[in-house]
């Protein structure tokens, strides 16, 4: 495990060296045309989107990590379909001339995007974790775009304007329902997850996503150390410990948290949905095992059914969740094994996005834009998120665990069964924060992968 972290770091040093090569910032007519669109109406925004498409003849193209890009466009090609064309299907239907390619993983688009500092690459991207893809905003590889109705129309945060939130992600920490029957403890406290193996209730067993490979779970570390964040450590540490934070060694009761939860970690698993939807049950039902993983999992997680489990056969404790009828009767679902919503001191996880870019030497920057507005529009995000497998109280189609709308979402906007709003979910774990995130030092960073490799 060692070595295979030593080489990650190795890895992830190379890669990172690669996205600081030539930041000086590229002269294209990319920035001053998303400058002009901030200011356009919706209205003038179509025109010179529809303007754009009379112009090329080479398709739009949209590239990003989640193939919720090709929903929003296929939405996005209806609304528009005098000038768009995307998915259309049966006689006389036209040819695409828009592209979409989500088949992208973190860092690969990362130094993809790189060829943008000279070169066309792609027009629109939605990308993650802000903190990496921060020095393209600076350099001007990327340019960030802030719809004119922003306030009026979209409801949006200042902080979901830059960058451009264009859908809100989190991952939590969790256990299966058979943690407390296994350890006789509960998650309650996030020093549990810290200090030392002797202090009374810790977690003895944590599984974490290396930040060698994963880099929003690095920014996820690295957030800790911000200094909004100090009072939910120094609160909670209290709560815990019974006495108020205090140290000579750490600069912050974060820094300790970090460094204390790294050494706590017993297992780096290669895959948050794996861990949700199979390990948990299988082979680690009797474990009492702490995961930190992907809210978003959740939604294949409903479709993963066992009985018996390899390592839960016959548990009472499951017979109740058993399917009574239907292909998978006698059988358990995943999800339902799954307990995430600890309330846990301190916080429960981490909130962060996808964020809308507009690419350098974009050939169409005004589309772009306006297919940034329409991801933001909640019918086109309803349309692309909500699902019938994770219905609402009332049993229809509603948002998926781990996916929500960045805008301030209607009345009707409809939760899964037992989710928690948005706004329950910011308020009780860390948030991206791109102001921070943007400007910490490299050495922040590298000390953490010291940590993670020891």
């Amino acid at each position: 495990m060692k070595n295979k972290i030593l080489i990650g770091l190795s890895v992830m040093a190379m890669a990172s060296a690669g996205l600081v090569v030539g930041c000086n910032k590229k002269t294209s007519q990319t920035a001053s045309q998303v400058a002009k669109a901030n200011e356009m109406t919706i209205a003038e925004l179509e025109e010179a989107s529809k303007k754009e498409f009379e112009e090329n003849t080479t398709p739009f193209k949209i590239v990003g990590l989640t193939s919720v890009l090709d929903k929003v466009a296929k939405t996005f090609a209806k609304k528009y379909k005098t000038w768009v064309h995307y998915g259309e299907e049966g006689e006389g239907a036209n040819p695409d001339n828009v592209v979409v390619d989500s088949s992208y993983k973190d860092m690969a688009l990362l130094e993809a995007l790189g060829s943008a500092r000279s070169t066309y690459f792609a027009d629109y991207v939605l990308a993650q974790d802000a903190r990496s893809f921060s020095s393209y905003i600076k350099s001007g590889v990327l340019h960030n775009y802030i719809p004119s109705d922003a306030d009026s129309v979209l409801h949006l945060s200042e902080d979901a304007k830059m960058p451009l939130k264009g859908v809100h992600f989190n991952k939590l920490f969790w256990t299966n329902i058979n943690f407390t029957n296994v350890t006789g403890q509960t998650l309650h406290n996030i020093w549990q997850l810290a200090g030392s193996k002797n202090d009374a209730d810790h977690i003895q067993k944590i599984s974490f996503q290396s930040p060698l490979t994963e880099q929003i779970n690095m920014s996820f570390l690295v957030s800790c150390y911000a200094p909004a964040n100090q009072e939910r450590f120094k609160t909670s540490y209290k709560s815990y410990y019974g006495k108020d934070w205090s140290s000579t060694t750490y600069e912050s009761a974060g820094a300790q948290w970090v460094d204390e939860f790294i050494k706590s970690i017993t297992t780096y698993h290669t895959s948050d949905g794996t861990c949700m939807k199979e390990t948990q049950l299988k082979s680690e039902w009797k474990a009492g095992v702490v995961y930190y993983g992907a809210f978003a999992k959740m939604k294949d997680a409903v479709k993963n059914y066992f009985w018996p489990a390899d390592a839960a056969a016959d548990d009472p404790l499951l017979t109740p969740l058993k399917e009574t009828k239907g292909e998978n009767a006698g059988k358990v679902c995943a999800m339902k094994t799954v307990k995430w919503d600890w309330e846990i001191e301190g916080f429960n996880g981490f909130m962060y996005s996808m964020d809308s870019q507009i690419i350098n030497y974009a050939k169409y920057p005004y589309t772009a834009c306006l297919f940034a507005r329409t991801l933001l529009e909640e019918e086109s995000y309803t349309g692309a998120i909500y699902n019938s497998s994770t219905p609402d109280a009332d049993g229809q189609k509603a948002n998926q665990y781990g996916y929500y709308y960045p805008g301030k979402a209607s009345s009707s906007f409809r939760y899964a069964a037992g989710d928690w709003t948005k706004e329950k979910h910011i308020e009780k774990e860390i948030n991206e924060d791109y102001s921070y995130l943007s400007s910490i030092p490299a050495s922040l960073v590298e000390d953490i992968k010291v940590k993670v490799a020891q």
